[in-house]
């Protein structure tokens, strides 16, 4: 008996120590994300925002708006349009907030990754001047969620490919500058329920490359701000980046004005060798 005993302390031994790195961790991720989201003690309900006003945690009737904190990867411009007045822009948008209903603490975990049909409360973002726009796919969901300990701090991060309206005024043609904005907002939740903000640090970080990358144009300049919209239905608060496109002269100078130039020279020079021929004859 005291031989069967240590046999299988020994095959117990043997099998935790050749379970791989970090499969405690995985269990204990596995384990938190049930107790948050999937045991019916969660009470979890995605659909009801989260408590803003986490400056005094401990007071229950803080419930002010929640801080959404806004930062952009911008990857390319794949075209400036001139005749319709917009341009398209890849990029990544992230988002950060808390929750404090997603609070965990774990001696093994940084934080934890929820997959995109884990369903969690999330601000109701849009763009207000796009025309078009698609989520990446290809091969997953280009999405991330992620969980911090201790905070109940999420990151949400997602690669956006939009069409964004973009007013011209082409008065100074082909010397001229154009603003071209990203604007967003919350579609349903007023300055009561959701106010975004720009991250501290690097709110706007460009791939290296980009400001080069256009034929035609020269991104001279990216800038943040507000735009913070009343409406009949309420206040919404909202964020804008405006990117300032300097038309490059050198592209049209060599693909319009000196090709149009020496056509006309031509011309001038058969008209010539036409009145020549003439007095000639």
């Amino acid at each position: 008996m005291r031989l069967s005993v240590l046999m299988l302390i020994g095959l117990h031994k043997t099998i935790a120590s050749i379970e791989p790195p970090g499969y405690e961790k995985l269990l204990d991720e596995q384990r938190i994300i049930r107790e948050l989201l999937e045991s019916p003690e969660s009470n979890y309900d995605w659909r009801v925002r989260p408590r803003g006003n986490l400056e005094e945690p401990e007071d229950e009737d803080q419930i002010g708006p929640v801080l959404v904190t806004v930062n952009m990867y911008l990857r390319s411009i794949s075209k400036v349009d001139d005749v319709n007045m917009e341009y398209s822009l890849h990029f990544t948008f992230r988002e950060e907030w808390t929750d404090e209903r997603l609070l965990f603490v774990s001696d093994r975990l940084s934080h934890i990754v929820l997959s995109p049909g884990q369903k969690i409360w999330m601000p109701d973002t849009f763009f207000q001047n796009e025309k078009e726009g698609k989520k990446h796919d290809i091969d997953t969901p280009n999405v991330l969620v992620r969980v911090f300990n201790g905070t109940g701090r999420i990151l949400y991060s997602t690669r956006l490919t939009l069409t964004l309206s973009c007013p011209m005024r082409l008065t100074d043609y082909p010397l001229d500058v154009q603003s071209c904005m990203i604007d967003f907002a919350s579609y349903a939740y007023t300055t009561d329920d959701i106010e975004y903000t720009w991250k501290d640090e690097k709110p706007i970080q460009i791939k290296k490359g980009l400001r080069l990358s256009l034929p035609s144009f020269l991104l001279s300049s990216v800038s943040v701000g507000n735009c913070t919209s009343i409406t009949n239905t309420g206040v919404y608060s909202c964020l804008r980046t405006v990117m300032e496109l300097k038309r490059e002269f050198s592209y049209y100078l060599l693909q319009l004005y000196i090709p149009s130039f020496m056509l006309v020279a031509v011309s001038w020079v058969s008209f010539g060798l036409t009145r020549t021929l003439y007095l000639l004859e």
